[in-house]
């Protein structure tokens, strides 16, 4: 793997700018992408099978011609092969431009806001085409800010609203058994966010042996289940520093014994400090 790769799988928060960004991928990844987030919304449509996807605290095996609603800040790890292409069509949408730009007709496309869960849509026939047709005439556009873009957006988020209605709220995918064990050890250690948990701790509390526990974990996750846990924290942090909670209060309520740990922990996964990232979001709560 090259320094820049090395340097890309440390962040966890890939900001986007507004407004939005479309891409069409069919290719392999330079680098493996660990569990990370935005401060967009995603629309990812699939069109190859993914073994593990991880959305928040739960990984699924998400087959090909699914659309993932991936809403902004959720903690998302969607492929992690380097050497195997895969095809996709991925739109991002800045959160906070659209809420700007839409005012009070925002709560239409409230699915897209980080209150909500991931959705998954698996069109077929013609809803497929539509969404293929709106991925491909959004790509056509050099610059996403001219009116028939914008044209062009909108009418893909009706297009969206309409396939997601018939969706039941918390609409999700089977797991396979040893996905389900590890989505149980997500939610367990989403439970203790403050405990300093070891392998060891986990293979007790589940009746596993350790080192079956330690190869699952990184199996299904693609990440150790030390780095995983500090991505957690900081992932929580990250939610309670945009509520407006102090950065001392942030180290406290996580457990992090002194301030300077925090501080350096949290620039090293986000790349900026705790404090830099809470003032992006004054006054918008």
């Amino acid at each position: 793997m090259s320094e820049n790769g090395k340097e890309k799988e440390r962040y966890m928060m890939y900001p986007v700018a507004p407004p939005l960004d479309v891409v069409y991928r069919n290719a392999t990844a330079p680098y493996p992408v660990g569990p990370h987030s935005h401060n967009a919304a995603e629309l990812y449509y699939t069109l190859t099978d993914l073994p593990d996807v991880l959305l928040n605290d739960k990984v699924f095996a998400v087959p090909a011609g699914t659309l993932l609603i991936i809403p902004t800040f959720c903690v998302h790890q969607l492929y992690h092969e380097t050497g195997i292409p895969y095809e996709r069509y991925i739109l991002t949408i800045h959160a906070g431009w659209l809420e700007h730009a839409l005012c009070e007709g925002a709560s239409r496309f409230s699915f897209l806001g980080q209150s909500h869960s991931p959705r998954f849509v698996f069109p077929t026939g013609t809803q497929k085409e539509q969404l293929l047709r709106s991925f491909q005439e959004l790509l056509s556009f050099s610059d996403h800010t001219t009116p028939r873009a914008m044209a062009s957006f909108f009418q893909f988020l009706d297009c969206l609203q309409e396939l997601t209605k018939s969706l039941p709220p918390e609409a999700t995918l089977p797991s396979s058994p040893s996905q389900e064990k590890v989505n149980d050890i997500l939610a367990y250690l989403r439970e203790h966010p403050k405990d300093t948990l070891t392998i060891r701790d986990l293979a007790s509390h589940f009746y596993l042996n350790p080192d079956y526990l330690a190869r699952l974990f990184k199996n299904h996750m693609h990440v150790s289940l030390g780095h995983y846990l500090t991505l957690q924290k900081i992932s929580a942090a990250e939610e309670l520093l945009r509520e407006g909670q102090s950065v001392t209060q942030v180290q406290e309520t996580l457990g992090y014994s002194s301030y300077a740990y925090f501080f350096k922990t949290f620039q090293k996964i986000t790349g900026i400090s705790p404090s830099q990232y809470r003032n992006q979001f004054k006054g918008r709560t």
